[in-house]
């Protein structure tokens, strides 16, 4: 699938953003899911991968242990929210499963942790073809919980990306 197609609705400002990706899988082949999903990210910018992929358990108690990492991705400036829609479609191609609730195990997991120049909280209404079960999307940047989570900080810091993150 091609995904770069989904942030062809830009803000018309052609520069270069930084973006720092979390992705987590924790069902099936778990590094094959999150090489998978550096492979799409790809489509949509350069991507540097963190060299360090940690292992954590599954917070909920609902599924198995998670690999987690981080990536960069520089791309087009964008609007965050047609970012945000083009990882869900490559969850989504992932198979992954949203109906089976917020914490549920998942082939793939991919979150925005920051976008270079972007801070604040959007809502808008599930763009047509996007099967995600939410009649309305939310974004908050910088993610509000990573700072606390040290299988998305310690990847950032073997980047060397950590002042990325506010």
């Amino acid at each position: 699938m091609e995904f770069a197609r989904w942030l062809s609705l830009n803000t018309g400002n052609a520069a270069e953003v930084k973006a720092l990706i979390a992705l987590g899988s924790n069902l099936g082949n778990r590094q094959a899911h999150l090489d998978a999903g550096l492979a799409a990210l790809a489509q949509l910018g350069s991507v540097l991968p963190s060299p360090m992929v940690m292992e954590t358990p599954d917070e909920s108690g609902l599924g198995p242990a998670y690999l987690n990492s981080v990536a960069l991705l520089e791309c087009e400036q964008t609007n965050p929210q047609r970012l945000l829609e083009a990882l869900f479609r490559i969850e989504l191609a992932q198979r992954r499963d949203r109906s089976a609730g917020r914490n549920a195990p998942r082939t793939l997991d991919l979150d925005i942790i920051t976008v270079e120049g972007q801070c604040g909280t959007w809502h808008w209404p599930r763009p047509e073809g996007l099967a995600v079960p939410w009649d309305t999307l939310e974004l908050i940047l910088p993610h509000p919980r990573a700072r606390q989570r040290e299988f998305v900080m310690a990847p950032i810091r073997a980047l060397g990306l950590e002042s990325l993150v506010p």
